[in-house]
């Protein structure tokens, strides 16, 4: 009798609960009037619900619907996917002057500065993300929460780089020799990683976001004749042997080592103290969203200890949670080609998008191409 009460009355909370929050419009979610409500989910939390979520196809979308959209699912919503880049997601808030297709995004590091301009993201209830403590505090704040971050490398052919007699590369500059011409990829300016690679080059160079002379310069020296707009071209270059080096990231190089290309990978010297270019991901809540509860649950799940090592073996980026950092450094492939010590990762370069002036970078760069 008295177990027939409790389950009574725990029905009644439960949709008590779910009437309070439905009722709550989006910006008392977002300002913490019910971060209380940061509590385990329960089965039917998400009745109705159909949260959209901005990302890529392929494996990131894969990964999500194998971890992330059943949980979704067993507390009675649904997750859509909007594939593609978050350049083309960026192409579309424009085009609705901020009402979005969808609820929560990808937003890489070198969009931070384009964001700022506009008003198309709302604040995120940190209060609602408990999962924030399996991250760095800088890799959170009011505006975005960090879901991974690609460390950006020279991957080379180790047996052709000893037929050639070229001592392993340190920096970008050792790609120009003689050698290798011909035989090198980088990433197009447009690709997902073409910034923050040429910002790499620049400081490398001696420049910095502001002076991107010297990195032009040392472009025309390495005088590539090829650039890929998908990392996964790089793979096929060199097990076709199309290339002997690639300026990539490292989860590529990763997979080119697991089809068994003979690659090894460097984490380039950019100047006194700092070796390694890192590339980061963000996740935004729309500000047109009316889903903002389910964006905030998507967001602490992202953030989960197997959500990241899952995303980071399938994927090929680094994850943010500790845990799942450990669990990388139990494969052998992921030990030699990656950076593990958090110590060494947190000295690798980022560049300050809010520096950069991204249409002077990118004539700058298909000048010096083209013309060279």
């Amino acid at each position: 009798m008295r177990d027939k009460y409790i389950v009574k009355y725990n029905k009644k909370q439960e949709f008590k609960m779910k009437r309070i929050i439905k009722s709550l419009p989006k910006w008392a979610l977002a300002i913490g009037i019910v971060s209380s409500f940061a509590t385990p989910s329960y089965a039917g939390e998400f009745d109705g619900v159909t949260l959209k979520v901005a990302t890529w196809g392929g494996s990131w979308k894969a990964n999500m619907e194998k971890i992330i959209v059943p949980k979704f699912e067993a507390l009675g919503g649904k997750i859509e996917f909007v594939t593609g880049s978050p350049a083309a997601s960026f192409a579309k808030l424009v085009a609705g002057r901020g009402r979005a297709p969808f609820d929560v995004m990808e937003v890489l590091d070198a969009q931070v500065g384009d964001f700022a301009q506009v008003d198309y993201l709302q604040p995120i209830n940190l209060d609602l993300i408990p999962n924030k403590k399996n991250i760095q505090s800088f890799q959170y704040n009011n505006t975005y929460v960090g879901s991974w971050f690609t460390q950006e490398v020279i991957c080379y052919d180790t047996e052709k780089f000893s037929e050639l007699g070229i001592p392993a590369p340190k920096t970008y500059a050792d790609l120009a020799h003689p050698a290798l011409q011909d035989k090198v990829s980088l990433p197009d300016i447009n690709s997902g990683a073409g910034l923050a690679n040429f910002g790499g080059v620049v400081f490398a160079a001696g420049g910095d976001e502001e002076n991107i002379q010297p990195g032009l310069d040392l472009m025309a020296k390495i005088n590539a004749t090829k650039f890929w707009k998908r990392g996964g071209e790089t793979k096929t270059q060199f097990e076709t042997g199309d290339i002997y080096a690639a300026v990539v990231h490292v989860g590529w190089c990763a997979r080119a080592a697991r089809a068994g290309s003979p690659v090894m990978s460097v984490h380039p010297e950019i100047k006194p103290g700092v070796k390694g270019l890192a590339k980061e991901g963000w996740l935004g809540i729309m500000k047109s969203s009316d889903n903002v509860a389910a964006a905030h649950w998507f967001i602490n799940e992202y953030l989960t200890t197997d959500f990241q090592y899952e995303y980071a073996i399938n994927s090929g980026v680094f994850p943010l949670n500790q845990e799942a950092i450990d669990k990388m450094k139990t494969d052998e492939i992921n030990v030699r080609l990656m950076e593990m010590d958090s110590g060494n990762i947190s000295k690798m370069l980022r560049i300050d998008y809010n520096k950069v002036d991204k249409t002077a970078w990118i004539n700058g760069w298909n000048k010096t191409l083209t013309t060279n």
